[in-house]
């Protein structure tokens, strides 16, 4: 679903529109980057780990004795 953005057309209007916000906003965006960053990282370290754990629990259960 990612769109391949044009090489030098978009990074250069990106960087007027920000260079044009206010600098709370900007400050605003950035921490608001942070925390999906984080979150998603959170998330993403949490599948594994639950793959993982539901893998033992089914190797237990079929286990004989």
């Amino acid at each position: 679903m990612n769109c391949p953005l044009p090489p030098t057309e978009t990074p250069l209007a990106l960087l007027h529109i920000w260079s044009g916000l206010p600098s709370d906003l900007q400050q605003r965006t950035v921490r608001l980057l942070a925390q999906l960053a984080f979150a998603r990282l959170c998330r993403h370290e949490q599948s594994p780990i639950q793959e993982i754990h539901d893998g033992n629990s089914a190797r237990q259960s079929q286990d004989p004795s």
